[in-house]
Parts: structure tokens; sequence; C-alpha cells
């Protein structure tokens, strides 16, 4: 909570600028640039504080780095891989997200427009935890009373990186702007673990177990990946 305060001061500080600030048309290359924005859309509790730095080459090259602290998410009864095992009861849902980086290079063919990002990207460890409340349910023809706890868990990797962004350049040297860049094909496979007061059979688990790794390779927002958005200072311009 405290660096979440933190964190939004120094974007309302960055923001202020902005909103004096006019659009640089020729943005020319040869500078500096540091920024701080988010990592993941605050919603449901997440928050994931962002950095990032690197240098503007020209005005269609540029090379640097991004940086995302790991963060703990909780989303109480709702869940977006949950509904994969066909169970009922959800009572608490919560996710231990890794950190996250992206070495990259940025190619903006029109001038002040949308720009390529290429470059690699490594996630850390993510899991979720969900909670299903007591009662009788069938899995896989088998009958099952009592509480279920599933972990699922995303191993650390990473891979080459290609993914699209944009950056608004303003005259007082703020800029703004947002980026999305998954390592394609880079899929990993869950693993995952069963606890709680029910007795549950292999065949059971692996009936589990199917049901949420179809369901989470369908979904590209678990490629490994960078989204970012905020705000930077471009110096010596």
């Amino acid at each position: 909570m405290q660096r979440m305060k933190i964190l939004l001061i120094l974007l309302s500080l960055f923001s202020g600028r902005a909103l004096f600030g006019q659009h640089n048309e020729t943005a020319p290359g040869g500078y500096w640039q540091i920024g701080i924005g988010l990592g993941e859309i605050p919603s449901g509790g997440s928050f994931k504080p962002s950095f990032t730095l690197g240098y503007q080459i020209n005005d269609h090259l540029y090379a640097g780095i991004i940086y995302q602290l790991k963060d703990q998410i909780s989303r109480n009864a709702s869940s977006f891989n949950a509904s994969a095992t066909g169970l009922e009861g959800l009572t608490a849902s919560s996710e231990s997200v890794g950190q996250r980086a992206m070495i990259q290079c940025r190619i903006t063919p029109i001038k002040n427009g949308p720009y390529l990002s290429a470059g690699y990207v490594w996630n850390g460890k993510d899991t979720e935890t969900m909670m299903f409340d007591d009662r009788q349910r069938v899995i896989h023809d088998e009958h099952i009373t009592g509480m279920i706890v599933i972990q699922q868990t995303r191993p650390a990797g990473g891979g080459f990186a290609l993914g699209i962004g944009y950056q608004y350049n303003f005259k007082n040297g703020i800029s703004a702007g947002f980026e999305w860049t998954p390592a394609w094909g880079q899929m990993a496979k869950p693993s995952h673990s069963f606890s709680g007061t029910s007795s549950l059979s292999l065949q059971s688990r692996d009936a589990l177990s199917s049901g949420l790794q179809t369901h989470f390779k369908k979904n590209v927002t678990n490629l490994y990946k960078v989204f970012h958005m905020g705000l930077s200072y471009r110096f010596d311009q």
C-alpha cells in the first residue's frame, strides 16, 4: 500500500507537468529517458510498479529496459482460472505474480506514430491459489465431499518478444505511453497441486489439471510478456 501511494504521487507530478506541455512535433533523438508506471491495469487488487530506462538514438530507434516488481493479488471469490475446473463454490482466490523484465529495442517507422517493440522478455514464477468450499461434488464420475484447494503455478521463463506501443512526447520533457510485448510461442505449461479436506483420486486430479491447462493455453495473456503504461522524462534533448 505504501509503494502504491508513492507511485501515485509521482505519477500525479508527472501528469501535472504533462498537462501544461505541448506535443513535441520533432522529438529529436540523442537523449536519455527514465520512466515510472504500472505493469498491470489496477483492477481486482492488482498493482505492479513499473520502471523504464533507455536511450533514444534517433527519431526511429530507441534501446532500453523495463523492470516490474512482483505483486500480490487478492481476487476474493473471483478468478480467471477457476471456471476452467468446472467446480462451484469458489470462496477465495489469491495470486503471487513474479517480477517482469525486458531488454528492448523500439522501432518507430512513422514520425509520431506507434512503435514496434522487440527484445527479450523474462517473467518470474506466478502462482494462483483457488479455494472451494466444503460440499458434495461429482468429479470424473467420482463423488467427492469436502473443501478443495488448487494451486496453479506458471514456472519462471522468457523468450524473444515482439509487440507494439505508443509514446506521446510533450515539449516540457514529459512523455506518456504504453506497450504490450509478448514472447510469441513461449507458452509455459503450468503445474498443479491439490489440498484441502477432499480425498481426490489421481483420475479426478488429472481431470481438473487437464481442464485448467486447456484454458491456460487458450488465454494469450498467459504468454511470457511485459505490459507497461506510464510516464517518463527525457533528459538532454
